[in-house]
């Protein structure tokens, strides 16, 4: 996993990527927007401590469920927290609820595409503007290699390799980070 080398900037692409998605958690479990954000900052300072305790190579892990995990466990926390049964704007039974399912109260797939499109946006400026317009005409637009090499003046090996270069950077520096489809 990227962050576990314990740079600074991988940890900041970590809680650019998932701070969003954890927020949003929170958020469907029925905390109000201060108390989520409260919360979300509990996970990232939890997943910070225990990352090296996620192991990838058990058969039934996967990064989001242990990710939910955690979630769940500081949603519990914040409901044990409460004085009264009107916690943030919904019931403490309503929010221990929502942290009893084993699985994230979103779509994995919309999950995926939101990670995706958070990580994707952190790379573009790290690439001449060229090739990274050659690499999103070609795989985020879909369009054939040979109509965006006449379009932007280059050769169609060119845009292979823009493409190509690209793609294997973002798989290389998100490894571990955006899980399979199937999860």
């Amino acid at each position: 996993m990227a962050t576990r080398d314990g740079s600074a900037e991988a940890w900041g692409r970590f809680v650019h990527l998932y701070g969003p998605l954890i927020y949003r958690w929170t958020r469907r479990s029925g905390l109000q927007s201060s108390d989520a954000a409260d919360v979300t900052q509990e996970v990232l300072v939890s997943v910070s401590k225990d990352l090296g305790k996620f192991d990838p190579q058990r058969a039934d892990a996967t990064f989001r469920g242990w990710l939910w995990t955690i979630t769940r466990r500081r949603i519990a926390d914040a409901a044990r927290r409460a004085d009264d049964q009107q916690l943030l704007g919904s019931s403490v039974d309503e929010i221990v609820a929502v942290t009893k399912h084993d699985d994230p109260p979103t779509d994995a797939n919309l999950d995926q595409q939101t990670l995706i499109r958070r990580a994707v946006a952190v790379y573009r400026d790290r690439f001449d503007p060229k090739t990274w317009h050659a690499f999103w005409a070609t795989v985020v637009e879909g369009r054939q290699p040979d109509e965006v090499a006449e379009s932007m003046g280059m050769s169609r090996w060119s845009v292979y390799k823009a493409r190509a270069r690209i793609s294997q950077r973002l798989r290389a520096e998100l490894a571990g980070l955006l899980e399979k489809s199937s999860d």
